[in-house]
């Protein structure tokens, strides 16, 4: 018999039907690294890390960042558990402007280890946390016969929707580059400007010595809210497809 026909027998015949293919693999981890070298000890740069004054500063002046709370829990041992909130400061309309931050919004949950010397955080974006797993690690690591370390960032992203996973993996990845160059040439001016000391001792007026502050982006995601992310995406998503299509248009010509 042909072997549609033969096919069509089995299955009517209750012949056992081929198991169904497996679900497609979840996306895999996407990985970037840094390194910088500082004139500050591990422990230094550690302690800098502690400052909470100084790293709002690094963030909001540095990163330009619109908002960055945090809520500091010290161990006897200065050890730290930090939850952050951060807002990006985005030239939108003004219409356009709430909606677009409260989408690229994100809190942080990371845990500081005065031993190893290490950070490691868990960023969770206040939309689309559910479709990805987003991780960042460091390590403080003294140069031998110096006074100087080195910082080495590890940033991993795993999306786990087949939609768009490559652009937006690559978005992140490219955002990370961008941030890490950023924090880099605002502590290396301030270490060229003031002392270890000055930079740790200095406190923000609305900031205890502590480093405790008041946690935002706890509010209800409103309907605006979801809207402004998917157009924020979708502008976003646009705009890697159009910078990638300009490379290939050069490498072509």
């Amino acid at each position: 018999l042909p072997r549609r026909r033969r096919a069509q027998l089995q299955c009517a015949l209750g012949a056992p039907r081929a198991p169904p293919p497996p679900p497609p693999a979840p996306g895999m981890v996407r990985e970037a690294r840094y390194e910088t070298t500082y004139p500050v000890t591990a422990k230094e740069y550690y302690d800098m890390m502690l400052c909470s004054s100084f790293q709002r500063r690094v963030h909001v002046e540095g990163l330009r960042m619109l908002r960055w709370d945090n809520v500091d829990v010290f161990g006897p041992n200065r050890e730290l558990s930090r939850r952050i909130y951060s807002e990006p400061n985005l030239r939108v309309p003004k219409f356009l402007a709430k909606f677009a931050r409260k989408s690229q919004a994100y809190h942080e949950e990371s845990e500081f280890d005065p031993k190893a010397l290490t950070r490691r955080t868990r960023v969770i974006p206040c939309i689309g946390s559910h479709i990805m797993d987003f991780n960042v690690g460091e390590r403080y690591v003294d140069v031998p016969k110096t006074s100087s370390c080195i910082v080495i960032s590890t940033v991993t992203i795993r999306v786990k929707t087949r939609l768009f996973r490559k652009l937006l993996e690559r978005w992140i990845l490219e955002q990370s580059q961008t941030k890490v160059a950023q924090r880099d040439a605002y502590v290396l001016d301030a270490l060229r400007n003031k002392s270890f000391s000055e930079i740790v001792s200095a406190v923000d007026d609305d900031v205890d010595k502590g480093g405790f502050g008041e946690l935002g982006g706890d509010d209800a995601v409103t309907i605006e809210e979801r809207i402004g992310f998917v157009m924020g995406m979708l502008a976003l998503l646009g705009g890697v497809a159009f910078g990638a299509k300009r490379r290939m248009t050069r490498v072509r010509s």
